[in-house]
């Protein structure tokens, strides 16, 4: 932009929007006025230039609870209430306005069969209760920890969740999902390697989904409750039977079943529903499935790519969607992914975001939000990277199609904070 120069000598420089955020990739002589190459710290929306707010308290502030907390999300009930809850340690909390100044944060009841320590549940709102699960341990974790994988599922109404169910033939499996002991060799002859097993089988995954009615885990593993042998099939999804999420049985129910993808090299890390289709990404790939309309074979799989290298999720809890739009990270750029196609918006900024995940400390999460307070809509894809002392965060602006860095100083003991899901932030 030309200086003007005025009377007595005086000049000056007006920099106007649109403004492109932060710029890496290009020398610093030839940036754009628009744009920065140490741009922090400000919010860009509606071509302005603002001071950002700040709204992120590290949630051990506002909640009694000790234990990391593994996830928050809200649903609504059949009465039509809405409930937002969190996942810590073995237990489920609910959200409450209180009339005495005393926790917002009230106890629902245990919610799995152990401490899940720092693993995050995967969730998901279906037939008006919410339903989660654990495999309990991240993808290239070395030392995570474990307790038996289990699907888990709380109405709204009742007392406490529900993670353990009786079947059909009276045994008992530590998980909603779960196998009876009549039918457990019978499946397990199924699985990836036919291993033998007595079962009953209990079922849990890394993530968890839903499509046609039914509910899908991804990246599954199955605990052998007469043998404690936890059998881990990474490239394996599992879906109950349609409209029935406590039925995940094929024996028992031919739309109930499971495809172990015994012909793709990577391994699931994250899963994503997109109208009338879903996306399962591995790490250098992705599965694009549909339903068939048919109840014995209920979809139809196609790998967009198979190979050993290629555009895939390499960060597991990098995948957050909103509506028909999602965004994941993949070895080379970050995406955005609709139906039809797949776009890189890394733009400018993806060799300061790639310097920012090397350097993390601790694994970095994203969402996406559509406002940050009631009446300021600010659609944005939120990525939360751990760094020494602090988390800087980096906001996408799908209006804008900028990036804007935010360095949050969160509270943390030892001073490398550890994020273990998400934060809701609107």
């Amino acid at each position: 932009m030309p200086v003007q120069i005025g009377k007595g000598g005086t000049w000056a420089t007006e920099y106007a929007g649109p403004y492109a955020g932060l710029n890496t990739q290009t020398p610093e002589n030839l940036i754009p006025d628009n744009a920065s190459p140490s741009f922090n710290n400000f919010m860009l929306r509606n071509a302005e230039l603002r001071s950002r707010p700040n709204l992120f308290i590290p949630f051990g502030t506002i909640t009694p609870i000790v234990n990391p907390q593994l996830g928050i999300t809200t649903f609504v009930d059949v009465n039509g209430t809405y409930h937002t809850v969190i996942w810590a340690g073995q237990n489920l909390y609910q959200f409450r306005n209180p009339i005495l100044p005393i926790s917002h944060w009230v106890l629902v009841g245990q919610a799995a069969p152990g401490d899940m320590k720092t693993n995050p549940v995967s969730y998901r709102a279906f037939a008006n209760a919410i339903w989660y699960t654990d495999k309990a341990a991240l993808v290239g974790a070395n030392n995570a920890p474990i307790i038996n994988p289990f699907v888990g599922t709380w109405n709204g109404l009742t007392a406490a969740p529900q993670f353990t169910q009786v079947q059909f033939d009276a045994s008992v499996t530590q998980s909603v999902a779960g196998i009876a002991l009549t039918d457990s060799p019978t499946v397990g002859g199924s699985l990836p390697g036919a291993p033998t097993v007595v079962g009953p089988l209990a079922i849990g995954g890394l993530y968890l989904g839903e499509l046609n009615n039914q509910l899908i885990l991804a990246n599954v593993s199955v605990l052998d409750q007469s043998s404690g042998v936890i059998y881990s099939f990474p490239n394996l999804i599992w879906w109950s039977a349609n409209g029935l999420p406590f039925e995940w049985d094929p024996v028992h129910n031919t739309s109930a079943g499971f495809n172990p993808f015994l012909d793709v090299p990577d391994l699931i890390t994250g899963l994503a529903t997109l109208g009338i289709a879903g996306y399962i990404f591995r790490t250098n790939g992705i599965t694009q499935f549909s339903p068939t309309g048919s109840a014995i074979l209920p979809f139809q799989f196609n790998h967009m790519w198979a190979s050993d290298h290629g555009i895939g999720n390499v960060l597991p809890f990098s995948i957050a969607q909103y509506g028909p739009t999602c965004c994941f990270i993949a070895g080379d750029n970050i995406y955005k992914l609709s139906v039809t196609s797949a776009q890189d918006i890394g733009g400018t900024s993806r060799d300061a975001i790639f310097a920012d995940l090397a350097a993390a400390t601790a694994a970095p999460f994203a969402n996406i939000a559509p406002i940050f307070q009631n009446g300021f809509v600010y659609l944005s894809y939120i990525l939360l990277i751990p760094l020494a002392g602090f988390v800087r965060m980096y906001l996408y602006s799908f209006d804008d199609k900028n990036w804007s860095p935010w360095d949050l100083n969160m509270v943390a003991n030892p001073p490398n904070p550890t994020l273990t899901c998400a934060p809701n932030v609107v």
